[in-house]
């Protein structure tokens, strides 16, 4: 099949101002394919030309209605010029993916990012509240989204009027790159869920995350009053479309003893889906001025990763593990063994865990 210019003057009817005649699309403006039979009377469907078409809109259509016949829902399509440029939907060079599928009536394929191959994992169907965007740009390109995913603490607390490092998550959930965003964080004493004067414990500028990257920024909390505490970590990014998760509230209880290590939570499933992507580790030793290592082991004792080698570090503290080696490739599904060594001039201490990474069904 080929595209070729739409000629049928009667669309001018409805659609005075979109253009037909010419197939050159110019820089900046957008095209749309119709089926050939868009302009009839009474057309199989019942529905009389039901698009609402902007101005100025390129109007396409197919030579033989071998692609955009109505007839099925899961064409793949690949556009080539005489100058060799080329680009796919559908992954026409992969019969064997069920991509594309059908995602509802109405509902357009968006692909991610421009700069993305032809993948079933860089499209996703649109996300306009309608169900398509013809003849503009499409949703995902405007799609940002910052989250909070996790509060990392001591999970059993800490002694009264003792020091703490408090991390706090932020993962790229949206379609787009992330700029220029902040994080505060407050001790929600009344408990009114905002922040109110002398509860800010800590804020922060964060720059360039990308899709699907997180960080964790950490700070460590003075002398945390005894007793139980509601503290509040909150990402405020002026682009951001869904502001549902961009709050996450945490109970920090001032009881447990120090000289201890272990995890937040001993299963992770680094997939990228935001959830338990990371493997925290916590620590906390009464001893100033040492020297912090922290080293991943398999079963059979092989290194996997250093995320400390003998380097300075406050004696309480959080790490994170993506679940990577030290060659940045994803480690297997296993268990895992996490050894720390925590040394001072007069003392050396030495404790280990076991984690397990997972891989969700």
């Amino acid at each position: 099949d080929s595209i070729i210019a739409w000629t049928d003057s009667t669309l001018l009817i409805k659609y005075p101002h979109v253009i037909i005649n010419q197939s050159l699309i110019p820089p900046n403006r957008f095209a749309l394919i119709l089926d050939p039979e868009y302009t009839m009377v009474n057309p199989s469907g019942g529905e009389i030309q039901p698009y609402n078409l902007p101005d100025s809109l390129i109007i396409l259509t197919v030579g033989n209605t071998t692609i955009g016949n109505e007839l099925q829902t899961n064409d793949p399509l690949l556009l080539y010029s005489f100058e060799g440029d080329s680009s796919s939907f559908g992954t026409p060079f992969n019969a064997n993916d069920s991509f594309p599928y059908d995602v509802g009536d109405g509902i357009s394929w968006e692909r991610k990012s421009p700069a993305l191959v032809d993948l079933p994992e860089h499209w996703i169907a649109s996300l306009d509240a309608s169900g398509s965007t013809p003849g503009r740009a499409n949703s995902v390109l405007s799609y940002y989204d910052l989250a909070i995913i996790n509060i990392c603490t001591k999970p059993a607390g800490v002694l009264p009027n003792s020091s703490d490092t408090i991390g706090v998550v932020v993962k790229n959930v949206g379609y787009q790159p992330a700029y220029y965003w902040h994080v505060l964080v407050f001790n929600d004493k009344n408990r009114n869920n905002i922040e109110d004067t002398g509860e800010r414990l800590y804020y922060t500028f964060g720059l360039g995350l990308t899709v699907e990257q997180e960080t964790t920024v950490s700070f460590v909390w003075e002398s945390i009053p005894a007793g139980e505490h509601k503290i509040w970590a909150i990402v405020n990014f002026p682009d951001d479309i869904n502001l549902d998760n961009n709050r996450l509230s945490k109970i920090i209880s001032t009881s447990a003893k120090t000289g201890d290590f272990g995890l937040v939570k001993n299963i992770f499933s680094p997939d990228g889906d935001g959830v338990d992507d990371s493997l925290f580790f916590y620590y906390n030793f009464t001893e100033p001025n040492g020297k912090l290592t922290l080293l991943v082991y398999d079963l059979n004792g092989k290194l996997i990763r250093k995320l400390a080698d003998k380097q300075t570090a406050s004696p309480t503290g959080i790490f994170a593990w993506d679940g990577k080696n030290d060659k940045n490739q994803n480690a297997p599904i296993g268990i895992y063994v996490v050894y720390l060594e925590y040394k001072t001039n007069t003392k050396t201490m030495r404790e280990k865990t076991s984690a397990v990474l997972v891989k969700k069904i």
